[in-house]
């Protein structure tokens, strides 16, 4: 069949970025009314049964609507700015008749488009993805970095109110480059040294520049991520269709906002001090809080240029009052007792929760002949924060001491990247992506002077490449739609060289990779995937340096879907993963606390998961529409990795070092689903836990054993996630949707095992539920208002997957007001 026949006369010719992946032709025109802010109409009946290639790149409307329904014999209209109908390429659909005035009168029409708050995204995808847009991270705009993952089921950002890093947690994967996390497609992140918490992977990023996070859970399976098999997340930077309104060439976005709950903290003093926790917070609105950013763009059919500057700053906030305030705590032999939940007490200031941030976005996209862009980007992140060391506000800790305000930290990154993109519209094995970049980040740890009497102050400076392909290729077999491509990244990391707290060293990770789906009917997709990687570390001391670890692996990756109805996907996946070990793994040293280990292996896993995905529009009313993901995953780790003592490698019994223990598994369910009926929206998430076990042995050579408890002498049991975990959100539109209220509830169960060593330091948290509440008002298309309470009920009590016991903020009010010009 040919191209579709266009009509035009309302086209809008500004260009739009697309990455929609293909699937059934009523789910992708769903995506792209959604990410065009169009209303589509069509007959069911019209497109059941037909399939698309998906869409990806940066297009005008009319483009993207050419290719999406090309071989399709569908041919599209705009009747006004806002709206197309589809029909068929002869102009007529069943069962049409004409109106009065010529206009095509059809049946059983389908509406799409009209808001990219709720993303389809992951309830096309056959597998375990989320997508958080922007609007849901400011619907309760985060009180640390680590709440715009709130939206993601069995995602959590560890230590979330110890400091403003990211440290994400996958289904109970963490740190050590397990999980990928990406700003733009960029590693940006450090590991720091935490004492008995073992280690901390951190990424910075501010809140105000995320347009989007796509989250994949499991082992990669494109370009990004190589040498995690967690998970990847990457955060997409803001960019023109972000700023600009009304399809002008330009455009203003200002925002400003205050909050209360907040005090400026005090100064340092070395502990034990006289200094102590205040109390008295929760005001309604205080000047201790407040945000503000602006934000430029232009965009033409050659070119759009963005610039943005965002500034936050914050004292220290008071914890709740309202609440449980012991925790059981269990100890060597699974004995357990009772004891305060956290050194500081309900209803006080928490120290070293202040932050003063500053941040500038700068990018520019041009796009050239033949289907062909480059886009250019610099982000710089420069905050000075306050950060726990947590061993020694821990209540049940043999170093604990009572809170103290210690020397505010500091955090400054620079990131650069490049993205080029040729997609030629009429050459369907060409759709090539290459990305290449560089982060320079540098992370000054000042809590741990305390004991160390300096801070430990980490350079990593990490450089990246990818280059992929997609082609798509029509047959008379089926579809097969292959994606192909290579990545590498080097990474170098420098902390307090010549110091017990110093290492310097290298990794290197390389891989290459190709999947296949296959469609040989509309109903049915099959896939395959192949990933050869490899890795090489080394250690660059000056003195007594290690040898460096290397090693390859081949992973394969199938999957099965079936779509036996318009909108209902049926999948089932199997993945394996690799995970080398990190520069600190290999090369890092205490002198006689800490030793390499010769002997380390990288880890590897299997995952399993099936589930489905549910699209349905008009179910119960008119316009309302019905998201629905469920997925049952199980995942073994086979040689991984944990801080313990030698005795587990063959080493001598007082040198504790990373060591493999035989495995760790982690089975469990997630839910996510949306309903909108236009007046009323809800959106809820949950993750629950099955079974989660660690598999070891006493000591090299012995019979491995899974338990429900982490190993007695591993460190890193603080990365054990909550039985459960979800969030449910509610509300309404009101005044032709221009008011919206609504309210929240966030809330975890306890760790998902218990912690049955190291109990002098462990982390324990009480099951919660925060409830929030929230309201925007958009006076007109200039000019908006948003107000929130987070944590109505002042509850006192710890985060799921909390590091340094720090109590999360009690009552918090925020206000802001943003203009767009």
């Amino acid at each position: 069949m040919g191209n579709p026949v266009v009509s035009t006369a309302y086209a809008q010719q500004n260009n739009v970025s697309y990455s929609i992946p293909s699937g059934s032709l009523g789910a992708v025109i769903s995506s792209f009314g959604d990410r065009s802010d169009l209303q589509v109409l069509y007959p069911a009946d019209l497109v059941r049964g037909k399939v698309s290639r998906g869409l990806s790149g940066t297009m005008s409307r009319e483009e993207a609507l050419s290719k999406l329904l090309q071989g399709t014999g569908l041919s599209f209209s705009f009747t006004n700015a806002n709206t197309v109908t589809i029909t068929s390429a002869a102009a007529s659909a069943p069962n049409a008749q004409a109106g009065p005035d010529g206009a095509l009168l059809l049946e059983t029409i389908t509406i799409s488009g009209g808001s990219i708050s709720n993303s389809d995204r992951p309830y096309e995808t056959a597998g375990s993805t989320s997508y958080i847009s922007a609007e849901q991270i400011q619907i309760v705009p985060p009180s640390s970095t680590g709440d715009i993952l709130r939206s993601a089921p069995g995602v959590f950002s560890a230590g979330n109110r110890t400091g403003q890093a990211l440290d994400v947690n996958i289904r109970g994967l963490q740190g050590m480059n397990r999980v990928a996390t990406l700003v733009d497609g960029a590693q940006q992140n450090s590991s720091t040294y935490r004492g008995y918490k073992g280690m901390t992977s951190r990424t910075f990023v501010d809140p105000e520049f995320i347009g989007g996070i796509e989250i994949q859970k499991g082992p990669p399976s494109g370009a990004l991520g190589s040498g995690s098999m967690g998970g990847v997340v990457n955060m997409r930077t803001i960019n023109a269709d972000d700023i600009i309104i009304n399809g002008k060439a330009y455009g203003i976005k200002i925002k400003g906002g205050i909050a209360g709950n907040s005090i400026n903290p005090g100064s340092y003093i070395v502990p034990p001090n006289t200094l102590s926790p205040r109390f008295g917070g929760n005001d309604w609105l205080n000047s201790g809080s407040h945000i503000g950013s602006i934000a430029v763009a232009t965009k033409t059919e050659d070119y759009e240029l963005v610039g943005a500057f965002a500034y936050r700053r914050n004292g220290n906030y008071f914890a709740g009052k309202n609440g449980e305030k012991l925790v059981k705590r269990f100890t060597f032999g699974g004995r357990s007792s009772w004891g305060p939940m956290s050194a500081y007490k309900p209803g006080s200031e928490i120290f070293n929760t202040s932050q003063d941030t500053k941040s500038v976005l700068l990018k520019g996209k041009f796009n050239f002949e033949n289907d062909q862009s480059l886009e250019l980007g610099y982000v710089r992140y420069d905050s000075t924060y306050g950060e726990e060391y947590g061993d020694m506000n821990n209540p049940a800790s043999i170093l604990s001491s009572p809170p103290y305000q210690a020397n505010l930290s500091r955090a400054k990154s620079d990131m650069y990247t490049a993205k080029y993109v040729w997609n030629p519209e009429d050459n369907d094995l060409v759709n090539l992506q290459a990305n290449i970049w560089h982060t320079r980040l540098s992370d000054n740890w000042a809590a741990i002077e305390v004991l160390n009497g300096a801070p430990s102050d980490t350079k990593t400076d990490t450089t990246g490449v990818e280059i992929s392909n997609a082609s798509d290729i029509d047959t008379s077999l089926g579809i097969f739609d292959i994606k192909y491509g290579a990545s590498y990244s080097y990474e170098k990391v420098s902390q307090n060289p010549g110091t017990d707290l110093g290492m310097e060293g290298t990794r290197a990770v390389g891989a290459v990779f190709t999947n296949i789906d296959y469609k040989p009917a509309d109903w049915l997709t099959l896939n395959a995937g192949l990933r050869y990687q490899g890795y090489k570390t080394s250690d660059d001391s000056k003195e007594n340096p290690v040898a460096g670890l290397d090693g390859t692996r081949l992973t394969p990756r199938l999957g099965v879907t079936v779509e036996p109805l318009d909108g209902f996907q049926l999948f089932a996946n199997y993945a394996q993963g690799w995970r080398p070990p990190s520069v600190r793994e290999t090369v890092f040293t205490m002198p006689g606390l800490i030793e390499p280990n010769p002997f380390l292996k990288p880890e590897r896993s299997e995952n399993y998961e099936i589930g489905l995905n549910y699209l349905g529009d008009n179910l119960l009313l008119d316009d309302d529409k019905l998201r629905f993901k469920l997925a049952y995953f199980n995942n073994s780790y086979d040689d991984y990795i944990i801080r313990s003592y030698g005795n587990r490698t063959g080493l001598p019994l007082n040198y504790r070092v990373y060591a493999n223990i035989d495995g760790a598994k982690f089975k469990g369910v997630e839910l996510s689903m949306s309903y909108d009926t236009g007046m009323f929206f809800a959106d809820a998430n949950l993750n629950h836990y099955t079974d989660v076990q660690y598999c070891f042995a006493a000591r090299a050579g012995a019979t491995a054993t899974c338990v429900e408890n982490t190993p007695p002498d591993d460190y890193q049991g603080t990365y054990v996630p909550p039985l459960y975990s979800g969030l449910l959100t509610v509300g309404a539109r009101f005044l032709d949707e221009s008011l919206t209220i609504g309210g929240r509830v966030n809330f975890s169960g306890e760790r998902a095992v218990k912690r049955s060593g190291v109990g002098t330091v462990q982390s324990e948290w009480r099951s919660y539920q925060v409830y929030d509440a929230f309201m925007s008002y958009e006076v007109n298309k200039n000019l908006s208002f948003n107000a929130s309470i987070e944590n109505i009920f002042d509850l006192y009590y710890l985060d799921a997957i909390s590091e340094a016991l720090t109590p999360s903020p009690g009552r918090t009010l925020r206000l802001s007001a943003t203009a767009r010009f």
